[in-house]
């Protein structure tokens, strides 16, 4: 049963990515990267802005 909800997580996730023209792997890449960061402030790193939260971690203008 829990493999079936993190399976579900996954793929909610990977859909959203997709839905925002962002790429899967490389979102999914990003959030293993600074998990901590995420733990942290969940929202700033859904699909659609999690490049500005990395810009912020890198001390870089938020990109457009």
């Amino acid at each position: 049963m829990n493999g079936a909800k993190v399976g579900d997580l996954f793929m909610s996730l990977i859909h959203t990515a997709e839905l925002h023209h962002v790429v899967s792997f490389d979102y999914l890449v990003a959030l293993q990267r600074h998990a901590a960061a995420v733990a942290l402030d969940p929202p700033a790193w859904m699909p659609w802005n999690y490049t500005t939260a990395l810009a912020r971690l890198a001390g870089e203008p938020a990109p457009d």
